[in-house]
Protein backbone atom coordinates (compact mmCIF):
# COMPACT_ATOMS: atom_id res chain seq x y z
CA UNK A 1 0.00 0.00 0.00
CA UNK A 2 1.45 3.40 -1.05
CA UNK A 3 1.67 6.75 0.73
CA UNK A 4 -1.11 8.75 1.61
CA UNK A 5 -1.08 12.21 -0.53
CA UNK A 6 -1.84 14.16 2.26
CA UNK A 7 -1.57 17.32 0.24
CA UNK A 8 -4.94 16.86 -1.70
CA UNK A 9 -6.96 16.36 1.25
CA UNK A 10 -10.30 19.22 2.00
CA UNK A 11 -8.40 19.15 6.08
CA UNK A 12 -5.95 21.74 6.89
CA UNK A 13 -4.12 18.99 9.64
CA UNK A 14 -3.89 17.06 6.70
CA UNK A 15 -2.50 19.29 4.26
CA UNK A 16 -0.20 20.71 7.27
CA UNK A 17 1.08 17.27 8.08
CA UNK A 18 2.38 17.20 4.07
CA UNK A 19 4.98 19.85 5.40
CA UNK A 20 5.32 19.62 9.03
CA UNK A 21 5.22 15.96 9.40
CA UNK A 22 8.73 15.42 7.37
CA UNK A 23 11.60 13.94 9.84
CA UNK A 24 13.18 17.31 9.82
CA UNK A 25 10.67 19.74 9.19
CA UNK A 26 9.81 20.32 12.99
CA UNK A 27 13.59 20.27 14.10
CA UNK A 28 14.68 23.19 11.11
CA UNK A 29 11.65 25.08 12.18
CA UNK A 30 13.26 24.61 16.03
CA UNK A 31 16.17 26.23 15.28
CA UNK A 32 14.83 28.88 13.33
CA UNK A 33 13.09 30.04 16.12
CA UNK A 34 15.70 29.69 18.40
CA UNK A 35 17.64 32.18 16.31
CA UNK A 36 19.55 30.03 13.55
CA UNK A 37 19.68 31.93 10.24
CA UNK A 38 22.00 30.34 8.22
CA UNK A 39 22.44 27.25 5.92
CA UNK A 40 25.70 26.16 7.90
CA UNK A 41 24.41 26.74 11.16
CA UNK A 42 21.53 24.74 10.45
CA UNK A 43 23.93 22.06 9.33
CA UNK A 44 26.05 22.18 12.39
CA UNK A 45 23.41 22.44 14.89
CA UNK A 46 21.05 19.74 13.49
CA UNK A 47 24.02 17.45 12.31
CA UNK A 48 22.28 16.89 9.65
CA UNK A 49 23.44 15.81 5.60
CA UNK A 50 23.75 19.30 3.25
CA UNK A 51 21.23 17.99 0.38
CA UNK A 52 18.24 16.95 3.26
CA UNK A 53 18.64 20.45 4.83
CA UNK A 54 18.28 22.21 1.29
CA UNK A 55 15.77 20.19 0.63
CA UNK A 56 13.51 20.99 3.61
CA UNK A 57 14.40 24.67 3.93
CA UNK A 58 13.08 25.01 0.23
CA UNK A 59 10.25 22.99 1.20
CA UNK A 60 9.38 25.53 4.40
CA UNK A 61 10.12 28.65 2.39
CA UNK A 62 7.40 27.83 -0.42
CA UNK A 63 4.90 26.85 2.31
CA UNK A 64 5.87 29.91 3.44
CA UNK A 65 7.24 29.22 6.92
CA UNK A 66 10.21 30.47 6.53
CA UNK A 67 11.77 33.14 3.75
CA UNK A 68 14.95 33.48 2.39
CA UNK A 69 16.53 36.81 1.88
CA UNK A 70 20.21 37.20 -0.05
CA UNK A 71 22.52 38.92 2.45
CA UNK A 72 23.89 42.36 1.35
CA UNK A 73 27.38 42.50 0.28
CA UNK A 74 30.14 41.63 1.35
CA UNK A 75 29.36 38.24 2.09
CA UNK A 76 30.97 36.09 4.48
CA UNK A 77 32.17 32.69 4.32
CA UNK A 78 30.46 31.58 1.34
CA UNK A 79 26.86 32.21 3.13
CA UNK A 80 24.40 33.95 0.27
CA UNK A 81 21.35 33.86 2.02
CA UNK A 82 20.02 33.64 5.35
CA UNK A 83 16.62 31.92 6.70
CA UNK A 84 14.34 33.94 8.78
CA UNK A 85 11.24 32.96 10.27
CA UNK A 86 7.87 34.43 8.96
CA UNK A 87 4.75 35.28 10.25
CA UNK A 88 3.04 31.91 9.71
CA UNK A 89 6.69 30.07 11.10
CA UNK A 90 6.16 32.42 14.17
CA UNK A 91 2.78 31.21 14.58
CA UNK A 92 3.08 27.66 14.42
CA UNK A 93 4.97 27.92 17.80
CA UNK A 94 2.47 27.67 20.43
CA UNK A 95 3.45 30.74 23.54
CA UNK A 96 4.81 28.56 25.73
CA UNK A 97 7.95 27.89 23.29
CA UNK A 98 8.48 31.86 22.96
Amino acid sequence: MGRTDFTRMRCPVARSMAVLGERWAMLVLREAFYGTTRFDEFERHLGIAPNILSARLKDLAEHGLLEKVPLPAPRTAGSRHEYRLTECGRDFFPPTWR
